[in-house]
């Protein structure tokens, strides 16, 4: 069977949605689904994000090798409590990448303050995942490529591709800048077989968002006729090489 690692998934209540999800939810639905590798980020939410991120890093030393960290610091925060908490998350808790949610964080990823995101995440060595579709302007997918081009040693990971409605946007932003790439939760199974066949299953990724969401994202890659080996690199090596899991 086939090696998965889940690249989006969320731990806590969300703030949007309500929906809450607990350590036990995702080992149950990695169980189901045959996912090796999770990895596992705070929801946009009104609890206590250091308190996440250290629950995060709990349930990482629970089950080293499957579950693996990430973190979402508010850019908002002052130059020194922005700097505390990365230095928390990735030199005490070891986390693989930063995530930028715009609207969760009402931030366009243009502003200065978010340059503290993208500053860790060249710091620390790890990708930068960004919210893009719902919560525009500030979630559009283009405005990603300028902190791409100024940050080009930083690999940029655009979650929801754009959500549906702005994939063709994810798209070109990705043609744009090699270092951006594209993870196509909640898309339609027409824009995922576009973005392989413009941008290469080598800058893919499988994400969840909700884990009910799982097999669903996996059934659209199983049914849009890309190969063998195109899965394999969307599922597993692609991730893999990123986020350096080992």
């Amino acid at each position: 069977m086939m090696k998965l690692i889940d690249t989006h998934v969320h731990l806590g209540v969300s703030k949007f949605s309500g929906v809450a999800t607990t350590e036990t939810d995702i080992i149950d639905a990695m169980k189901k689904y045959n996912v090796e590798t999770s990895l596992v980020m705070p929801q946009p939410t009104l609890e206590d994000i250091e308190e996440v991120h250290r629950r995060i890093a709990r349930f990482s030393a629970a089950y080293p090798g499957k579950i693996y960290g990430m973190a979402a610091i508010d850019p908002w925060l002052d130059e020194e409590r922005f700097d505390s908490q990365a230095q928390e998350c990735f030199e005490q808790h070891h986390f693989v990448a930063i995530k930028l949610h715009p609207m969760g964080h009402n931030i366009s990823p243009l502003s200065p303050r978010c340059d503290q995101i993208y500053a860790a995440a060249r710091k620390y060595k790890v990708p930068v995942i960004v919210h893009t579709g719902i919560g525009n302007p500030f979630s559009l997918p283009s405005l990603m490529i300028e902190p791409a081009r100024r940050f080009p040693d930083v690999p940029i990971i655009l979650a929801h591709a754009g959500f549906a409605v702005y994939t063709d946007e994810a798209v070109v932003a990705a043609k744009a800048c090699e270092n951006i790439y594209l993870e196509p939760s909640w898309c339609p199974t027409y824009t995922i077989k576009k973005m392989v066949d413009h941008i290469g299953a080598e800058r893919m990724m499988l994400g969840s968002d909700h884990i009910s969401n799982l097999p669903i994202e996996i059934l659209k890659l199983q049914t849009i006729g890309i190969t063998e080996q195109q899965m394999e690199q969307i599922l597993y090596s692609t991730p893999k090489q990123l986020f350096h899991i080992s």
